[in-house]
């Protein structure tokens, strides 16, 4: 900031009344940046149970019986992502359920963090055909797996998730047991979402996302 001021100075805005005026608007921006930063309300919870919440890049994402369903099982997207109209958010408590019905190549639950666009965002992974669990960075549309972790994840039943993240780590939790935890210095902030992979059929329901 002092480096703005000393340009303002510079460029002839040493008056006392233009001085006053440029400090209130760079108040402002510095205020609307922290804002921007933090992402939500600390201490608010919220809440997503239907796709009119958001937007999809491929896959058929649709409410159906209470919850938010991907049906495309044709396997022609790599990814199916779902994307919530949600603030950017940092540190996170991101809290929901899961049920895979079906697939062929894959049986895949993603939970979706730190979104800054659809090709770069973390994603937390629950495979039912690889029963595992991991923690992965799309980069441009590239996915580098950072870390996978031994799960038992069965299909046709709804299964519990919550991911703690915090500063470069997230925490991975499972029907209330901790798988582990990974960290990763990319992304520091973003909106949430879902996703699975290519021909998996998977419900979500119960999503919420509490700030801390």
């Amino acid at each position: 900031m002092s480096e703005i001021l000393s340009d303002a100075m510079r460029a002839g805005l040493s008056s006392p009344r233009r001085l006053r005026t440029f400090s209130l608007g760079a108040a402002l921006l510095v205020a609307l940046g922290g804002s921007a930063w933090s992402g939500g309300s600390t201490g608010k919870t919220y809440t997503f149970s239907s796709v009119r919440q958001g937007v999809a890049h491929g896959g058929k994402w649709k409410d159906d019986s209470n919850a938010i369903l991907q049906a495309d099982g044709s396997g022609k997207v790599a990814f199916p992502l779902f994307v919530f109209n949600s603030p950017r958010f940092s540190s996170i408590d991101y809290s929901g359920e899961f049920l895979i019905e079906s697939g062929d190549e894959d049986r895949y639950a993603g939970f979706v963090f730190r979104l800054r666009d659809a090709r770069n965002y973390y994603a937390v992974r629950f495979s039912a055909s690889e029963n595992n669990v991991f923690f992965a960075r799309f980069d441009n549309g590239d996915r580098l797996i950072l870390h996978s972790f031994d799960a038992t994840i069965s299909s046709k039943q709804w299964h519990r998730i919550k991911l703690v993240a915090r500063k470069n780590a997230v925490t991975i939790f499972l029907d209330g047991h901790k798988i582990g935890t990974a960290s990763d210095t990319r992304w520091r902030i973003g909106k949430v979402g879902l996703g699975t992979k290519a021909d998996s059929i998977t419900r979500f329901r119960r999503l919420s996302v509490k700030p801390v």
